[in-house]
């Protein structure tokens, strides 16, 4: 079964409510109604009775003018078991009405004034009874035909404007959500379009609602997908040219060898190139391993001071360069393994470019590390730490990102840092020491 739309959804919601809301509105309406009329009734023959009672109506041509729509009523003027009756209704009064409406009324010999409902063969009757200044009883009567030509009026009026002021929110709201679609599939034309056009091509909404947050979060989206493709691209170029370059020099010895060109000392080189080798695929299996990192995992209580100290072990004696350690007992939080990875990679980054000091500093939340090299040009600063970025000597850049995303992932940053008058440090510190 086909799922509805959103323009589905909302008709099917609307008209749930419009229903309940009719059926709630065309009682409250009828009841309302009908208690309007009732005190209306009574109202009007309280003022009929007040014109018998001044001896106004003893002809009936000196009954007030009515319309041609008005009420019409009867009377009765009894006094000890006679009657006077007059009437204008529209069916005929009979002793046995007259009596029983008497009956109902006789009660109120001590009262001044009192009106009610009562059923008198099969008819619905309105009266109003007090006594005149002969002390009769004076009753004024009506069936309902006023109450309910009244009640139905109002009742048709009421729900006339009811249904106009819902056939007008059915069009604001049909509009309203034509709106809301066309731009919410605007959005989607743009999603799809978006691999066709390379993610080149913006889309704003424009609007200040949820649908333009939701264009800006899927523009900025775009914004990093285009990114990303571009770094991919870069890094295809860059893996291509890294990957092709000691291929091509192990093949080429290999067959000089084979050739009887070159001696087996030049197995050497190819070691050489091979181990190269090795440590770019070593690279960019680290870049893609820290994708899975699971926080989910708690961290646990890092010793730096002694992983600093086993990381430099391993490189103090590969070249001549000066190791110089100030070292605290700190706690990082995070992973052994990974900790030693972003360690190894800014000692080999600061083995490559130092001329004769690496000075390690470390501190609560702060790492310092600082080599004696030259200054890097300000234009790579910003790019230092993107995916096989080069540097200003050609150097490849995976190794920095690595770094990045690493202490990102453990809450740290990393920067870079031209020091005077020579030198570049590469500090890691907590993001909240960084904040503040």
């Amino acid at each position: 079964m086909k799922k509805l739309g959103f323009t589905g959804q909302l008709f099917i919601l609307f008209a749930s409510i419009l229903l309940i809301t009719t059926i709630a509105f065309s009682a409250i309406t009828i009841t309302t109604v009908r208690g309007i009329a009732n005190e209306e009734v009574y109202s009007r023959l309280s003022s009929y009775s007040m014109f018998i009672n001044n001896m106004e109506m003893g002809d009936d041509k000196k009954r007030p003018e009515r319309e041609k729509n008005d009420m019409k009523f009867g009377y009765i003027i009894y006094n000890n078991g006679t009657w006077e009756m007059n009437s204008d209704l529209d069916f005929e009064i009979t002793d046995t009405f007259v009596e029983t409406l008497v009956a109902s009324v006789k009660n109120v010999n001590n009262m001044p004034r009192i009106q009610g409902r009562d059923t008198i063969e099969s008819k619905d009757i309105y009266y109003v009874c007090q006594t005149n200044m002969n002390n009769n009883l004076v009753i004024i009567f009506t069936d309902d035909t006023y109450a309910f030509g009244m009640i139905k009026s109002i009742s048709i009026r009421s729900i006339m404007v009811f249904i106009t002021m819902i056939f007008i929110s059915i069009l604001v709201i049909s509009w309203w959500s034509n709106v809301y679609i066309r731009r919410i599939r605007n959005l989607q034309l743009h999603i799809e379009n978006m691999p066709n056009n390379k993610y080149e091509k913006k889309y704003v909404d424009g609007g200040d609602d949820e649908v333009g947050q939701l264009s800006c979060s899927i523009e900025k989206m775009r914004l990093q997908i285009y990114h990303n493709e571009e770094t991919k691209q870069e890094m295809l170029q860059n893996l291509s040219h890294d990957f092709k370059t000691p291929i091509a020099v192990i093949k080429s010895y290999a067959e000089a060898i084979q050739d009887g060109v070159e001696s087996t000392e030049a197995l050497n080189i190819i070691i050489e190139q091979a181990d190269l080798l090795k440590s770019k695929v070593i690279k960019l299996l680290q870049y893609n391993s820290i994708e899975y990192l699971d926080k989910t995992k708690p961290f646990i209580d890092i010793e730096m001071d002694n992983l600093i100290n086993d990381v430099v072990l391993k490189y103090k004696h590969q070249s001549n360069i000066n190791f110089n350690l100030d070292l605290e007992n700190v706690i990082f939080k995070g992973y052994y393994e990974n900790w030693d990875i972003v360690i190894s990679n800014i000692i080999e980054n600061a083995l490559r470019y130092a001329q004769n000091e690496i000075k390690i500093v470390l501190r609560p939340d702060r790492i310092r590390i600082y080599n004696d090299g030259e200054h890097i040009d300000e234009k790579f600063i910003g790019n230092q730490f993107k995916p096989y970025e080069k540097g200003s000597k050609g150097q490849f850049g995976l190794g920095m990102s690595i770094v990045e995303k690493t202490v990102n992932f453990f809450d740290y940053k990393l920067s870079v840092k031209n020091e005077e008058p020579v030198g570049v440090s590469f500090i890691i510190e907590s993001s909240k020491r960084s904040n503040n």
